[in-house]
């Protein structure tokens, strides 16, 4: 998910698709041994950025970005 994708999304669904993310980065790092065996793959990256787009926008939302919303 993109920065700017990341920004029309309601908070709570912000918070569903945080979790969704999560568990796919647990699916390959259980699936190739580890964190940096999942590195072996371009989507690992896709999947943290996209974790971290999330987060940092829950981050700015929360500090009053965006009313708190």
């Amino acid at each position: 998910m993109t920065k700017e994708f990341v920004k029309s999304i309601p908070y709570e669904e912000l918070e569903r698709a945080y979790n969704a993310y999560t568990q796919l980065q647990i699916a390959y790092e259980n699936s190739c041994g580890g964190p940096y065996k999942a590195r072996e793959y371009k989507e690992y990256f896709a999947i943290c950025d996209s974790r971290d787009n999330i987060r940092q926008e829950v981050t700015r939302r929360a500090q009053g970005g965006q009313n708190g919303q």
